[in-house]
């Protein structure tokens, strides 16, 4: 009996390299608590069609926050609508709904986040909403690298005009000869 069966439509790809909005399935949930004691949901889309199908927004983390419930609510429920569900569905928990949105599909919004603490800049969901009949639409925006970041310009506050000096009388420059100078 064979190991498997070599199929070219069924490898990784090498990942999602533009922001825009994508139409995924979610494909892994995994419900956790913060050190704050905020559960929150981790998940990893799949993007289902457009030069990208198949690779993986991985990573996701949602939080409900226990001091803040109405934007908890608002948070999930998006997500809830954007997947399909109706008024009036009840949510039990945080785990019900990791379980219940596994294998759901809907589109979302991707932009690239700030780096995190070691400098990797990765994309974060932005928003959500229902699959987008036009297909995943990728904006052509590339992860930011070193390079492309825009230049520090290193600026000196110090000038020798007397327009600036704030010791000077006037506008006059103040001038100091070597032998006032106690060294």
């Amino acid at each position: 009996m064979s190991l498997f069966t070599v199929d070219s439509s069924n490898v990784f790809s090498g990942g999602v390299a533009e922001a825009g909005k994508y139409n995924v399935q979610i494909v892994k949930t995994m419900n956790s608590v913060s050190g704050r004691n905020n559960q929150y949901v981790t998940i990893d889309y799949e993007v289902l069609d457009g030069k990208y199908k198949g690779s993986q927004i991985k990573f996701q983390n949602v939080t409900w926050d226990n001091d803040d419930v109405e934007n908890s609510i608002k948070r999930f429920n998006t997500i809830a609508v954007a997947i399909g569900a109706k008024d009036g569905a009840v949510i039990e928990s945080v785990a019900q709904f990791a379980s219940a949105i596994k294998g759901k599909k809907l589109s979302i919004d991707v932009d690239w986040d700030e780096p995190n603490n070691k400098g990797k800049v990765y994309l974060g969901v932005k928003g959500y909403g229902p699959l987008d009949p036009d297909g995943s639409q990728p904006n052509g925006v590339k992860r930011p690298t070193e390079n492309s970041a825009s230049p520090k310009v290193k600026t000196n506050n110090a000038t020798s005009t007397a327009k600036n000096d704030s010791f000077a009388k006037n506008g006059e420059q103040i001038t100091i000869d070597d032998d006032s100078l106690p060294f």
